[in-house]
């Protein structure tokens, strides 16, 4: 029950008041049209017209209120030609554009805007092949976007239930009223190629639905009558808890429509009760695989398992064969490394996961299996786990079912808080994990069916040949109405005229080749005579070139030596300036000397003299 709360029960307006809202703000659409989801959206015109998106069964409308500047849109579901996925400004991934044939409307901001595109473009494919919701699908798609608690009260719950009923009885008499089934196959052909070629990426399973038979549809609505007739105490909320959880895919029985010739090949998916978890549906898709072959690839150590673990950086993986256990079903174990990029749970985790595969299945007809996933290095790893089922139906020898819903475990109840973060990171990382399978399952499945494709191909190719030649065996019958000498004499002319037009046809051809040839030759001599001017003339450029450098480098030296000469002269004078200035200096110091020496010679005879006297 925890599992199947949505975001959008956090928000305080319910599927009652969302409705009310819907009625009165688009009051020009018929009393049937009920309200399916809900959107809070933009929509881009001059400025972002903030309001929200408004999904019914045959229409899309946009409201918007902002100081008081209404915006009312409402497009018919059979009048949109072309949606996509769109990015604001290039960048950001959260935008819808639906062209209808003279308008083009571009709505942003969506939260989820892959489910809500999901959601808007299977109402559109419903719209084009004029196929009414029953009123199980009504009340799933209601759980689906807007929880358990609609809001309702038991005999609000009681007409809104008849409501949908009288509305899907009055169109399925509208639709048997039409007596032409070709022009109405035709129609639903037409639309489906239609949808087909306007939505790149969508399978074929979900673009050949028109070949549904109206009788199955009427068939669910009686069951689930008698199952109300047979519990008339239960009130409305009760029996919409007894609903089993079917297909969240409107196109769900598009291949139940099988021959009795193939019910041994095939499963009734309304013999399986509660094949569903109370959680959350991520894959509901017919694939062109068989049932076998689906169990291989998921449940074995294929070669795709291999490459899906790597794609999703999932390492050492060991698995156990399947064991039988001693109650009849089979068990296997598995244990592998995580490497996360989160900053809150670390770089790696080690994860176990057991598998088990109950003994209700039927080898190449129905499997059932449960995953339960533990990770051990997360936080608050020991107070959750997750619960994986894995439905494989067989639909035909080479299509199949596959449904995989999940849910939440908790082994102790944690705080609100925790509880919060958990399920939000672990919804989204299922979410991711299981996009991922589904696409990967779709590359697969072309990639098998591809050489059983080629052999039709081959075939088709083969039968136009044949037409081709019935068509060509005509005219001889017609040409046989003549004389037969005209007819011969007639065919060994255009015999003769054929071997003349293809002996002329080749001789044509071989003179143009041989023009050609020659032209070319032409055309290599003259490239090659100017590549040969071009390496001489670059050669005698570069001897010039080594000329006039060394031409340079001797009026250099010359000039360098003469240099060297006149600063060796001016050196030499400089030298000989010094040596005379010297020379005159010790001739001036040695005539000093002698005048000096002399007064010494006169002081010592007049000391001498003096001492005689005494």
């Amino acid at each position: 029950m925890e599992g199947s709360l949505t975001v959008r029960q956090i928000s305080s307006s319910t599927y009652k008041d969302r409705n009310e809202e819907y009625k009165r703000q688009f009051i020009h659409l018929p009393d049937t049209e009920k309200l399916i989801a809900d959107y809070a959206c933009a929509l881009q015109r001059d400025i972002l017209l903030q309001g929200r998106l408004y999904l019914s069964e045959n229409w899309l409308c946009f409201h918007s209120n902002i100081f008081r500047w209404e915006t009312t849109i409402a497009i018919a579901l059979k009048n949109i030609t072309f949606m996509t996925k769109e990015k604001t400004a290039r960048l950001i991934p959260n935008a819808i554009q639906i062209i209808t044939e003279g308008e083009k409307f571009f709505f942003t901001s969506f939260g989820a805007r892959d489910r809500s595109y999901l959601s808007i473009f299977r109402m559109w494919q419903n719209a084009l092949l004029e196929k009414s919701l029953t009123r199980q699908e009504f009340w799933q798609l209601l759980q689906q976007n807007y929880g358990t608690e609609l809001g309702l009260n038991a005999e609000e719950m009681e007409n809104f239930a008849l409501s949908i009923e009288d509305n899907v009885q009055a169109r399925s008499t509208e639709r048997s009223s039409l007596d032409d089934c070709g022009e109405r196959d035709e129609k639903l052909s037409k639309s489906t190629s239609f949808t087909y070629e306007s939505i790149n990426g969508i399978s074929e399973t979900e673009s050949n639905n028109g070949n549904l038979p109206k009788t199955e549809l009427r068939k669910e609505e009686p069951q689930s009558e008698k199952q109300n007739k047979k519990s008339p105490l239960l009130t409305p909320e009760k029996r919409l808890s007894r609903v089993p959880s079917k297909s969240l895919d409107l196109n769900k029985n598009e291949y139940l429509s099988l021959d009795k010739s193939s019910t041994s090949d095939s499963v009734d998916e309304e013999s399986i009760p509660e094949k569903d978890l109370h959680g959350r549906l991520y894959i509901n898709r017919v694939f062109h695989i068989s049932a076998e072959k689906m169990f291989e690839l998921l449940f074995t150590s294929s070669c795709f398992m291999q490459r899906f673990s790597k794609s999703r950086n999932i390492i050492d993986v060991v698995s156990t064969p399947w064991n039988v256990e001693p109650g009849g079903n089979q068990l296997r174990a598995m244990t592998y490394t995580i490497i996360l990029n989160s900053s809150l749970t670390g770089k790696s985790t080690a994860a176990t996961e057991k598998q088990t595969l109950y003994k209700e299945s039927r080898e190449a007809q129905f499997y059932l299996v449960d995953s339960e996933v533990q990770t051990h290095d997360v936080p608050y790893h020991d107070y959750f786990y997750t619960l994986n089922r894995y439905c494989i139906i067989s639909s035909s020898k080479q299509k199949c079912r596959l449904r995989v819903s999940t849910d939440l475990k908790y082994r102790k109840q944690p705080w609100a808080i925790i509880k919060s973060l958990i399920e939000k990171n672990s919804w989204s990382s299922l979410e991711d994990y299981f996009k991922q399978l589904e696409s990967d399952l779709i590359m697969e499945e072309s990639t098998l069916n591809q050489s059983t494709e080629d052999p039709g191909k081959l075939s088709v190719l083969r039968r136009r040949r044949r037409t081709f030649n019935r068509t060509a065996e005509t005219v001889p019958k017609l040409a046989s109405q003549r004389p037969s000498a005209d007819g011969a004499l007639d065919a060994k002319g255009d015999v003769t005229a054929k071997k003349k037009e293809n002996e002329s046809y080749n001789t044509a051809l071989i003179v143009m080749m041989s023009i050609f040839l020659l032209l070319l030759v032409l055309l290599n001599v003259t490239l090659f005579l100017k590549l040969s001017k071009i390496e001489h003339a670059a050669q005698s450029f570069y001897r010039l070139h080594l000329q006039e450098e060394k031409s340079l480098n001797l009026a250099s030296e010359m000039v360098s030596r003469e240099e060297n000469g006149q600063k060796n002269k001016d050196r030499t004078h400089r030298l000989k300036g010094v040596l005379r200035d010297s020379i005159v200096m010790l001739e001036e110091l040695k005539s000093s000397l002698i005048m000096l020496q002399r007064t010494f010679d006169l002081l010592n005879k007049n000391k001498t003299g003096m001492a005689v006297e005494s």
